[in-house]
């Protein structure tokens, strides 16, 4: 297709090349006359061979200039793509190109079509996390289900026992792991799996429906043959559940070596894990305590004759000298055959006599995913080919311990099992997209290297063998990378379109700052926006007219008052179950505020577009957990309504009932009242961090217990100690919502004492704040307070919007501290005195900060 000039000379690389090409011609011709001189000694056809070639080589190096030039122009256009499209990346799809100036189609919504499950926080599955973030799947819902958010990585486990790492040195925090892959994330067990019809059936949830399904779920110490191990034994395997176990031998260890009465500690197991569990235990008790070696026993009872049997010759030997020097007493050929209390029974009638029994024998798996109907080896693990497939049904993927590949049996290591990632998450996404899977070939041989628990380690790979503190540091080195990986996770890109000229720089950035917009009561309309809007409305006939209360209040022809309120949230957390759980609750708030009953409900669901069976799936979680929570306060589910929405949501119009005269107002507070919270403040913060990667499992499973606590039992306390006034703490935030209460008169806010979540704070002062933040934060021309007080974190969590926040009331002084007493009493334990009402000659209604 011939090409304008225009077009040719105005690209720079384009130019480039035709000069180097009017060059080229140059040095061809000269050439030309060059041979033709010499033609006397040189045949006419060998001449014109060697133009050939040159001209050939030319031909393949202008060849290649214009593959680059293609690609250049490649990029380019997806630069354009990129600028008109954001996001498209992340696709990994490329929009069609448009004139300048044409206008982009309308964007279609991603319908889900496919689910997969992944089931276990093995390290597998960290890399198929970490691959779906950086390529996501359209289409494609993954949903993670862990037992533990907060998954050790068991390389780093000996350096943690004996006192080298702290938690956060061996933890990987799942939680915004899978927010950066788009997962969806169950913190539950496992009770079976029907693999005909493709569901997983969790406790007290309803049954999840999956399209493929991945296990990484590691493995257990094999005690079969051994009765008495899981009464009177500790097992190394879940680490997270031996970890919990070793505080409690630690500190007993301490404790009886500084009384002098000695501690003995039995390892059975002659392989790495006991070898090392050895080491570093022994360092850790002889540090905390103090004590010497004859007073700490260590035994390692193994079957085999020498311990590290894998291991070659000169391994073994160093290793028995090593453990002789430290004290640690090697029982080898001993075949335990059961436990008894501080007991360990071998062949023969032989008794070990233990204060701790720790059991790093040989690993198995647990009964449901063999119970499932999966195939397995003789072995006891799950058959797998070199797809990482199983034998029995292409849809389920295994990898780690549980995983055998067929005809390629590999020792169960975490240095063979956490090569599997990689080609895990491969294979998912190319079976998922109905592509070639990629054969996996694990390695024969691997570095093994064992942390000797004093700042030394030794390495070996077949023959080879080094040792020393050089060894421990680099083992160190690839321990923390490793974690390094999925811990430092990128920043989610905040994307923001809008054409250039149409707000100034200042606005932009503002506006940049809050395109990541919040789930939960961060998500509502700004509050003075709303009322704007609510100004314009007319009055709804019928309606009797209660000025800022939370709830509409119809009459009844039975003389009892009925309370209507509606709320909706967008969801701020990917378990649908949970969500609908914590917005019922959050729906529930404005009845709970007035001291109303509760008495029918109409839900508003919005799900994102999906197949049937994903639809399906999602409403059925959304509404068990729903009517969950309406049936434990007393409710009921009429009916509802749903509707196809580009993200989750939910919400629900309540009625209510109520004695006249009996319901809690916004407006009553009265001179020299005590204004109490019954729960602490920092929801929107934390939801926020959690959308960014940066709020951990700890700090999120306290916000999530806070917002799953009812407010019905705290509001029958205050309406018991005669509150005056009540509401509760939601999108508007703490200032917010006081303001409302206010009627005249200053009140005294004691900021120091205003609680908060454990995190919220942090976050807050590292610039994390919800979208709603800034608009809340407008109403501080309504607060007096010194600079000092309006610089710190706890003056900005006054703004904070809250979802399922707590209620505010004012209680008669005499009655604050047994009403406070009683909170406390009731589970709320961070219920708080935050403030009093003072007199109305002291001055406007303002906020006073304290």
């Amino acid at each position: 297709m011939p090409v304008s000039r225009s077009k040719v000379w105005t690209s720079p690389t384009w130019s480039a090349l035709m000069v180097t090409k009017l060059k080229v011609d140059a040095s061809l011709s000269s050439c030309h006359c060059a041979w033709a001189e010499n033609a006397a000694g040189s045949s006419t056809e060998q001449a014109i061979s060697r133009k050939r070639d040159v001209g050939i080589l030319v031909s393949r190096w202008f060849g290649r200039c214009a593959r680059f030039q293609r690609r250049q122009r490649y990029c380019k256009a997806l630069r354009r793509a990129s600028a008109r499209s954001p996001g498209f990346r992340k696709q990994g799809t490329i929009p069609a190109f448009h004139e300048r100036g044409a206008a982009e189609p309308m964007k279609a919504a991603e319908p889900l079509v496919k689910h997969l499950v992944l089931i276990g926080g093995g390290h597998s599955h960290l890399a198929v996390l970490r691959g779906l973030g950086m390529r996501p799947v359209p289409g494609l819902m993954v949903t993670l289900i862990s037992r533990e958010i907060l998954v050790p990585y068991s390389g780093a486990m000996p350096a943690f026992i004996a006192g080298r790492y702290q938690p956060e040195d061996m933890f990987i925090d799942l939680r915004p792991l899978a927010r950066f892959g788009g997962a969806r994330l169950i913190q539950a067990d496992i009770d079976s799996i029907d693999l005909e019809a493709r569901s997983i059936v969790l406790p007290r949830r309803p049954e999840l429906s999956f399209d493929m399904l991945s296990l990484n779920i590691g493995s257990i110490p094999d005690t079969s043959g051994m009765p008495g191990a899981l009464e009177h034994t500790v097992g190394v395997k879940p680490i997270d559940g031996f970890l919990a176990a070793w505080e409690e031998i630690r500190e007993q260890a301490v404790r009886g070596l500084q009384q002098g009465e000695g501690y003995k500690l039995a390892i059975v197991g002659g392989g790495p894990a006991s070898v090392e569990l050895a080491c570093a235990a022994r360092a850790r008790i002889l540090r905390d305590s103090g004590a010497t070696d004859a007073e700490l026993s260590i035994n390692i009872i193994s079957a085999a004759d020498e311990v590290l049997s894998s291991h070659n010759q000169q391994v073994r030997d160093w290793v028995r000298e090593e453990l002789q020097r430290k004290g640690i007493e090697m029982l080898t050929g001993q075949h335990v055959t059961g436990f008894a209390a501080n007991t360990v029974h071998c062949e023969e009638g032989g008794e070990i006599k233990a204060d701790s029994i720790v059991v790093a024998t040989g690993a198995t798996l647990p009964e449901w995913p063999v119970k499932a109907g999966l195939a397995t080896t003789a072995d006891g693990f799950l058959e797998v080919n070199r797809h990482l497939q199983s034998t029995s049904h292409e849809f389920v993927f295994v990898a780690g311990d549980a995983a055998t590949i067929r005809g390629m049996e590999r020792p169960k290591s975490g240095v063979y099992a956490v090569r599997h990632g990689k080609p895990l998450a491969r294979n998912l996404l190319r079976y998922a997209t109905g592509r070639r899977l990629v054969r996996f070939t694990p390695q024969r041989h691997a570095l093994a290297m064992l942390n000797l628990g004093d700042g030394r380690a030794l390495a070996s790979r077949n023959r080879l063998f080094f040792r020393g503190r050089w060894v421990w540091r680099l083992k160190h080195w690839i321990d923390q990378r490793f974690l390094r990986k999925y811990r430092d996770l990128p920043q989610m890109r905040q994307e923001l379109t809008i054409a250039r000229g149409l707000v100034d720089r200042r606005e932009e950035r503002e506006l940049r700052r809050h395109a990541l917009r919040c789930g939960g009561c961060g998500a509502k309309v700004a509050g003075s926006i709303l009322q704007e809007v609510l100004e314009t409305f007319p009055a709804t006939a019928g309606i009797v007219d209660k000025g800022v209360e939370d709830a509409a209040l119809v009459p009844t022809p039975a003389g009892h008052e009925l309370w209507q309120t509606v709320d909706q949230l967008k969801a701020f957390i990917d378990d649908p179950w949970m969500f609908a759980r914590i917005a019922t609750l959050h729906c529930l708030g404005d009845i709970h505020a007035m001291g109303a009953q509760p008495d029918s409900a109409l839900a508003i669901v919005g799900v994102p577009f999906a197949n049937r069976s994903i639809t399906r799936g999602l409403m059925r979680e959304l509404m068990l957990g729903c009517t969950m929570t309406l049936t434990e306060e007393g409710c009921r589910l009429l009916g509802g309504h749903s509707s196809e929405t580009e993200e989750l949501q939910f919400g629900l119009s309540v009625n209510g009932h109520a004695e006249p005269g009996k319901t809690l107002r916004k407006q009553g507070m009265q001179q020299g009242d005590v204004l109490i919270l019954s729960k602490p403040l920092g929801t929107g913060a934390l939801l926020a961090a959690d959308m960014r990667y940066q709020a951990g499992q700890v700090w999120m499973e306290r916000a999530l217990r806070e917002m799953l606590a009812s407010n019905r039992g705290a509001a029958a306390i205050l309406a018991e100690h005669e509150a005056s006034a009540c509401t509760d703490v939601t999108g508007f935030g703490l200032a917010g919502h006081l303001l409302e209460m206010i009627v005249s008169g200053p009140v005294k806010l004691y900021q120091g004492d205003v609680p908060a979540l454990d995190g919220a704070l942090e976050c807050l002062e590292s610039g994390v704040f919800s979208s709603l933040h800034a608009d809340n934060k407008l109403t501080e021309r309504d607060i007096d307070g010194s600079d000092k007080l309006r610089e710190s974190a706890r003056y900005e969590i006054l703004f904070d919007p809250q979802t399922a926040g707590g209620l505010l009331a004012a209680v008669p002084e005499t009655r604050a501290k047994s009403c406070l007493a009683a909170l406390h009493e009731a589970g709320l334990e961070k219920a708080a005195i935050i403030g009093q009402v003072g007199d109305a000659a002291d001055g406007p209604a303002r906020i006073v900060l304290v």
